[in-house]
This record gives structure tokens, C-alpha cells and sequence, in this order.
């Protein structure tokens, strides 16, 4: 009990007080939502991959490879699967925002395709990433101040003070304190998934030994499964409804968990950061050398490490390898992955405290509010959010974990309009709007919380979660191209608006390919196609028996399906990298992006039909109020 409160209190003074110094640096209010956008490139790299990787790759990621095997081999891929995205629509998306000066996701989807829907959408999505995301993340590490504290300490108790701190430097430092405090967090993250996995490692007597209890393990028929995908896709009716044959584990399964992982990069807080960056020179190392490569490596091979460790010994998971450590090292582990987790949590605050008050409050309600005040009511719209998740974690967890599951997939459905501003000109705005709505759909029909939603209204769906062992991310997705492509084709004609005809005519005009792209366009297809196909997708099951010699050993002294996964990695690495760079989609660019001035308009006052929506919201928020009480009266819980 005196090594974690004393790092505990060392790791709040640093945070605050790094927070105060943003503070000042910021002039309190200025340039508090977005640093001027003067983070530096390589802040922003690490912030990206910490924010991305750290936190769940060790809460998630070693528990599922210690509970189910490597039979969901995607998870050792995230860091290719994380650092695509980046390379899709970094770059292209950070010219959007220099040209059109705009600092946020939803202000780019409201300049662009002048849709309110998406905006919510954005808003929702941003949200669901701060209360419940993060907020599931939190509980687990407010589990582990109980436990490590042997009890002394409650989980209300640990709840508030993670959240407490949590609260202090984003409320009061703004993006900068995210920013410079997040690259901090980045390493403390990393050296803790080091850290575990090199103690995990010793614990067995070492990679050897590791391997060599793997192989013991593979032996056994009841658990030779674990080291195997069940399939290219197994025609279950979903967990809840039908068990899948070995294990949910199939090669689809593993294609669509890369991709809800490929919707954390299409977030609104990761999207906030490459907007709030000076310059996108860094992009293409950020995802090819730190997220790709080093974070990339972390997974593959020490998150693998942690997971097989527990595969062989289930006390060897996170929370057994902290018991067993000494007291001032299993401390200093903790905070290196509660670091990781509030960089995460930090950012989705950030994010969804300013998109509810400066997209939708005040655009809607109050339009002549002060940058000063406006800056006010984040704050204390961050503070509930932070007190909503918290009273979440303790009062209602199993409702945490089922919004906290929506939030990868739902963030995966901004693929589309993200591809229509950057790449694909010819998707039409009624395309988009109706595409998301039913990629929504398709999202909430096979996830517990949509699930249970419709069986309170009477409606039993014949599925449950994951039908077909797809994730849910894919049913939406597929749901959300074809009838994105449907429409596009018959809505051509329609006209968009006058910013986002600027930004069409600007990025064709500043970011046309050279002959030597165009040369190599049918390659980059061909290598994305293949590492998608082989890695992630249906070729997943020659991984299976890839490396298994003829008497029945690995020939990479290693399972025949994590050794297939390494190879597929330093493939992913080199991919990202000619992406990156060969075909210049993340590569530099050194030319000043000068700012579009829209033509002089007259503002009508709107501030009367504001009151009047203002009004209308209130009496709706008491309305919803007084029917939920009356709800949970009439049902007695």
C-alpha cells in the first residue's frame, strides 16, 4: 500500500500540473479546443498510436489470446490494421481542414456534405467513445487498485479518483495537455506492455519454455483448437442463439474485428488530433514506424507473449503478474497502463465535450456564446461526462459493456462519408446520409444492446450477437456500401454546396498523382488485396498448418498460426510503408495551404428561433425524465 498511492499521487501532480502549464500557455481559453494547431508532428504520431493501441491491447487483447488461443488472429494485426486508415485519410483530411480552417470531424462533415444527421452521428459516436469505451477501460483499472490494494480500497473509491484525475488536466489543459501529456503517456504505455511481457516471459523460464508449453498444450485435444481458426466462416445464428463449432474464432470473424479496430481511426478524437497538428510531414512515419512498426511489434509479439502466457497458466494474466511482482514494480506497470488508458479516455473526453457544445449547443441554442464562455461549458460538460461514466462503472456495468461495444463498429460506419471527401467523388450526399443510417442499423441488429432494445418492443430477431461469426462492424458496413453505391448512381446529378465544391476542386487540384503513381496503382491494389486476403481474411486458415512439420512439431518453434501472423506483420509493415511513401498517400507536404474565403452573407438574428428550440429541448429532457422514472417505478428496479 505504499508504492501504488505514492505513484498514484506522483502521476496526479504531473498531470495537473503539466495541465496548469497548458493552461497558461493556452491564454486559458484561446486555444484551448485545439493547441492554435501548432502540435508538433511527432506528438501527434505518438498520440495516435498510444491512443489507438496501448490501452486495450492489454486488457482486451491478452485476455481474449488467454482465454480463446490464437484462434482470432486479427488481434495480433492491429497495428497494421490501425495504421491503414491513417495512411487512407490522414494526409487528405488535414489539407481539408487547413483549407476550409476547421477543427474537428463534425465541423468537416457539416462543411462538406451539410447534413445534421451525420453531425449527430459524429457527436453520438464521440461520446460513446468517452462515457462508455474509455469508460469500460476504466473499471478495469479501478479493479485492479482494489486488488492490488488487497481490498483496503473500494471500487467507488478507485473510480473517483481515477476519474478525478482524469477530469483535472483535460478540463483544465485542453488539447495541449492531451497533446504534450499524451506523448508521455505513449511511452509510459509502451514500456508496460514491454514490461509484462518481459516478466511474463521470465516467469515461464523464457521464450523456449514458453513455446515448449504451448506445444504441450496443442497436444491435448480439448485445447488443440485454441491454435487454430475454425474456418473460413461457420453459419451460426450468433452468440446467444447458436454455439459455433470449436470456437467463434473463423477467418470472417478475424476480418471483421480489423474492422471495428480500422473505426478507432476513423474517429472523431483521432481525426481531432490530426486536425490540431502544424504540419502532416510526420504522417507517413507516425503510421508506418510508430504505429505499424514499433506498436506493431509491441502486439504481434509481446501482447501474443501475455496471451500465451495465460494460455498456458490462467494466473498468469494481467492481474496474477501484478500480485506476483514486487511492490514498487507492479506499481510502476500499473500507472504505465493506466497512462495508456486515460491518453484514450482524455482525447474521447476532449472530443466529445467540445462536438456537443460547439457543434450542436451552440450552432442550435446559442450562438452568440463567447469563445470564453463556450470554453466554460465544455468544461462542465466534460465534468458530467466524466461523472456519467463513473456512476456507469458502478451502478450499471453490464450497460457500460454493451455501449461500450458499439462504439468501434458504429465509428467504422464514418468509412464512407471519409471516403467521399477524400477519394471517391462520385459518392452524392443522399448516398452517404442513407448509407450511414443503415450501416447504424446494421450495426445495432447484431449487437446486444440493439438486440435487447428490440426485444423490449416485442421484436425477437431470429440472430444474436455476431450471426454468421461476423462482427458487427462488417453487417453494417456491407449494409452501408451497397446501399451508399445503389444511390450514388441514381443521385449523380445532385449538386453539393459551395464549401464542399471548394474542397473538391482544391484537393483534385493540389494532390494529382505523377506518372510514376499512376504507374504503380494496379501493384497497390494487387499487395492490398493479397495482405488483406492472406493476413485478416479467408487465407487465414492456411495459417493453420503453414509451419507444422510432418511429425507433428512447429517448424518456427512457435504455433504454426502465431508464426504465420509475424510473417504477415513485416508484410503489413512493408505494405504501410509503400503506401505511405512509394504511392504517396502519407508523404509530405511542404506547400502552404492558404485559407478559402466564402463570399460575404448576411446573418439573420436567429436568437428567437433559438430560445424556441431551447425551450422545446428542455421540456423534452424532462418529459424523457419523468418517463423513465415512471418506467423503472412501474417495474420495481
Amino acid at each position: 500500500m505504499m508504492w501504488l498511492p505514492l505513484y498514484l499521487l506522483f502521476y496526479a501532480a504531473a498531470t495537473l500540473y503539466w495541465a496548469r502549464i497548458a493552461a497558461r500557455a493556452n491564454g486559458d481559453y484561446q486555444t484551448y479546443f485545439s493547441a492554435s494547431h501548432s502540435l508538433p508532428s511527432w506528438i501527434s504520431a505518438l498520440v495516435l498510436a498510444g491512443a489507438s493501441i496501448s490501452g486495450w491491447a492489454l486488457l482486451v487483447g491478452a485476455e481474449e489470446i488467454g482465454r480463446n488461443g490464437f484462434g482470432l488472429a486479427a488481434i495480433l494485426q492491429a497495428g497494421i490494421a490501425l495504421a491503414l486508415p491513417g495512411v487512407f485519410f490522414f494526409k487528405r483530411l488535414w489539407l481539408l481542414g487547413q483549407r476550409l480552417r476547421l477543427s474537428s470531424m463534425s465541423e468537416l462533415l457539416r462543411a462538406y456534405w451539410g447534413s445534421e444527421f451525420l453531425v449527430a452521428f459524429s457527436v453520438v459516436v464521440s461520446v460513446l467513445f468517452a462515457v462508455a469505451f474509455a469508460g469500460l477501460q476504466m473499471a478495469a483499472l479501478a479493479r485492479f487498485v482494489v486488488f492490488l490494494s488487497d481490498q483496503t480500497v473500494s471500487m467507488p473509491a478507485a473510480t473517483a479518483v481515477l476519474c478525478f484525475i482524469l477530469f483535472g488536466y483535460v478540463a483544465i489543459g485542453g488539447m495541449r495537455a492531451v497533446g504534450y501529456l499524451g506523448a508521455v503517456q505513449t511511452v509510459l504505455a509502451g514500456a508496460a506492455i514491454v514490461g509484462f511481457a518481459g516478466f511474463a516471459i521470465l516467469q515461464l523460464g523464457g521464450f523456449g519454455a514458453l513455446n515448449a508449453g504451448l506445444l504441450k498444450l496443442a497436444a491435448d485435444p480439448a485445447a488443440a483448437g485454441k491454435f487454430l481458426v475454425s474456418g473460413v466462416v461457420q453459419f451460426t445464428a450468433g452468440a446467444g442463439r447458436e454455439a459455433a463449432a470449436m470456437h467463434e474464432g473463423t477467418a470472417l470473424a478475424s476480418l471483421g474485428v480489423a474492422f471495428a479496430l480500422m473505426g478507432l481511426q476513423a474517429s472523431p478524437m483521432a481525426i481531432k488530433v490530426v486536425l490540431s497538428t502544424s504540419t502532416p510531414r510526420a504522417i507517413a512515419t507516425g503510421q508506418t514506424w510508430v504505429m505499424a512498426g514499433a506498436f506493431g511489434a509491441m502486439i504481434a509479439l509481446c501482447i501474443g507473449c501475455l496471451g500465451a502466457a495465460a494460455l498456458i497458466d490462467p494466473s498468469k494474466n494481467l492481474a496474477g503478474l501484478l500480485g506476483e511482482l514486487s511492490p514498487w514494480f507492479s506499481a510502476w506497470l500499473f500507472i504505465g497502463l493506466l497512462a495508456g488508458v486515460q491518453l484514450m479516455a482524455g482525447l474521447a473526453l476532449l472530443s466529445a465535450g467540445e462536438a456537443l457544445v460547439r457543434t450542436l449547443y451552440k450552432p442550435w441554442f446559442h450562438s452568440s456564446l463567447s469563445r470564453r464562455d463556450t470554453v466554460t461549458v465544455t468544461r462542465v460538460i466534460i465534468g458530467l461526462l466524466v461523472l456519467s461514466s463513473g456512476l456507469m462503472q458502478i451502478l450499471t456495468p453490464v450497460t457500460l459493456s454493451m455501449l461500450a461495444s458499439l462504439a468501434l463498429p458504429l465509428a467504422f460506419q464514418m468509412w464512407t462519408p471519409l471516403l467521399g471527401m477524400t477519394w471517391l467523388r462520385w459518392i452524392t450526399r443522399p448516398a452517404v446520409v442513407t448509407g450511414v443510417g443503415f450501416g447504424i442499423a446494421g450495426v445495432l441488429m447484431t449487437e446486444p444492446f440493439g438486440i435487447a432494445l428490440l426485444s423490449g418492443f416485442g421484436l425477437d430477431l431470429p440472430w444474436g450477437r455476431a450471426p454468421w461469426t461476423i462482427n458487427s462492424a462488417a453487417w453494417g458496413m456491407a449494409a452501408n456500401l451497397t446501399v451508399t453505391m445503389l444511390i450514388s448512381a441514381f443521385t449523380q446529378r445532385r449538386a453539393f454546396g459551395e464549401e464542399a465544391q471548394e474542397a473538391r476542386r482544391f484537393l483534385y487540384g493540389i494532390l494529382r498523382s505523377t506518372s510514376r503513381v499512376r504507374s504503380l496503382r494496379s501493384t497497390a491494389w494487387s499487395v492490398s488485396l493479397a495482405w488483406l486476403f492472406f493476413a485478416i481474411g479467408p487465407g487465414l486458415i492456411f495459417g493453420n498448418y503453414a509451419f507444422i512439420k510432418p511429425d507433428g512439431g512447429w517448424a518456427l518453434g512457435m504455433p504454426s498460426l502465431w508464426g504465420w501472423e509475424l510473417i504477415s506483420w513485416v508484410a503489413g509493415l512493408g505494405l504501410v510503408w509503400f503506401l505511405s511513401y512509394k504511392m504517396e498517400m502519407a508523404s509530405p507536404h511542404g506547400e502552404t495551404i492558404p485559407p478559402y474565403q466564402p463570399p460575404p452573407r448576411l446573418r439573420p438574428d436567429r436568437r428567437p428561433l433559438e430560445r424556441e428550440r431551447l425551450r422545446a429541448l428542455f421540456v423534452t429532457i424532462a418529459i424523457s425524465f419523468a418517463v423513465v422514472v415512471l418506467i423503472v417505478l412501474s417495474f420495481g428496479h
